[in-house]
């Protein structure tokens, strides 16, 4: 070996240790306690008003010849609800954009957006969860009050919809000659907690999303349908840690069971400071700032359109 040969001890790297610029991807929740909503978008007022008109009453008396009948009066009802306003933002500094080989103010954006995402998703939840419609499972077989997923309970949800004339919000999937496919019936839309789907695949009569007879319409995370509820799937949907076993809410709903704002409405905003932007609250350029902002409210409608039907898992055990 040379006697004056240079090696990493006498020059070691500027940088030792390999840095990946391909960041890490992180795990995203599957947002969808929004997707079902009646929405209405902001415009200069802070309160949204939603509005429902009664059916009419049937006309089951003959017209008599020449006699104009009475007619009827059209009702209302009026449900209002007031925008709060939400947001938040992260902190730049000077150092960190130098020195941090990311692109930072990038990268935060992009994590903003998700919080937005979320915030949105649980503010929803949470209103979901204050229905005032709510049914426990009783037919399942793991001795729990309330028991597993089955097919009995959400029938029998299905038919309390129906009695109180709840529309369903999807139409039929006829079938078609792809192998293996079968139709799916006309359905409400229901919200299930993903540590539930091997229940889900359990209930007698359960369909595949992947044995849909057209894909066209399948929602994002939808897991599949049992009789006359299409089943959507998230890690945010309700869940109830004690006391123990866990307890899971199952939103099951109609068109016009809760309203939203429709964010697509220019309620919105992300809003970026460079640095130097603070004026002389930041005479050396040393801050930049990156947030969000939105107003939203999320209210029921309908008590009667939607229910939240109570189980725990099948291998529940108190």
């Amino acid at each position: 070996m040379a006697d004056n040969l240079t090696t990493t001890t006498q020059v070691d790297p500027a940088v030792a240790i390999f840095y990946d610029r391909v960041l890490l991807k992180r795990g995203l929740p599957f947002l969808v306690h929004n997707r079902f909503a009646q929405t209405r978008s902001l415009t200069q007022k802070t309160t949204i008003k939603f509005r429902r008109y009664s059916a009419l009453s049937v006309a089951k008396t003959p017209l008599a010849e020449g006699v104009t009948p009475p007619g009827q009066q059209l009702s209302k009802t009026d449900l209002t609800a007031k925008v709060s306003q939400y947001g938040d933002f992260v902190h730049i500094t000077d150092v960190v954009d130098l020195t941090v080989e990311d692109k930072v103010l990038t990268e935060a954006n992009e994590l903003l957006g998700e919080q937005f995402g979320e915030t949105i998703d649980e503010l929803t939840r949470d209103i979901l969860e204050a229905c005032a419609s709510t049914s426990d499972a009783t037919h399942g077989s793991n001795g729990q009050t309330p028991t597993e997923l089955t097919k009995v309970d959400i029938q029998a949800v299905v038919k309390h919809l129906l009695g109180n004339k709840a529309k369903m919000i999807t139409r039929l999937i006829s079938a078609s000659t792809g192998v293996g496919t079968v139709p799916v019936r006309p359905a409400y839309w229901g919200i299930l907690h993903t540590d539930l789907i091997d229940d889900l695949e359990a209930v007698s009569g359960f369909i595949g999303v992947e044995k849909y007879p057209n894909q066209k319409d399948v929602q994002d995370y939808e897991w599949g349908s049992t009789g006359n509820v299409r089943w959507v799937i998230s890690q945010k949907a309700s869940k109830r840690t004690t006391p123990s076993p866990d307890e899971y809410d199952c939103f099951i709903i109609g068109q016009d069971a809760y309203g939203a704002i429709d964010l697509k409405g220019g309620t919105l905003k992300s809003i970026v400071k460079a640095f130097g932007s603070g004026g002389t609250s930041d005479p050396l350029n040393q801050r930049a700032t990156a947030g969000w902002k939105t107003w939203y409210v999320c209210r029921i409608l309908n008590d009667n359109f939607m229910e939240n039907l109570e189980v725990t898992h099948s291998s529940a055990s108190g």
